[in-house]
């Protein structure tokens, strides 16, 4: 397993970060690091996790929290060119 940083952007409502968390807790990952910003654009926030999984285990996860209610996109941060896993860039 290995550390990786997800950046999530959410609609700026209540409970979106309860359902992420939730998620990630109904899968038995522990979250190591977890921040949230305002993003760019109005009504929306940047939620930021760092996890300790594997590939396989991470793209499910990655899936799944673009399914859920106020996910805009999921991105994974670190790599040279940060790329959408899934959902579409809000510009």
């Amino acid at each position: 397993m290995s550390k990786h940083t997800l950046s999530v952007l959410v609609e700026d409502k209540p409970s979106a970060l309860t359902r992420i968390t939730a998620l990630f807790s109904r899968r038995g990952f522990n979250i190591d690091s977890l921040a949230v910003v305002p993003a760019e654009e109005r009504g929306l926030s940047e939620v930021t996790l760092v996890v300790d999984a594997d590939d396989p285990a991470l793209e499910q996860v990655t899936k799944q929290l673009d399914k859920l209610i106020n996910v805009v996109s999921v991105t994974e941060r670190g790599r040279a060119r940060p790329e959408p896993l899934y959902g579409s860039a809000v510009g």
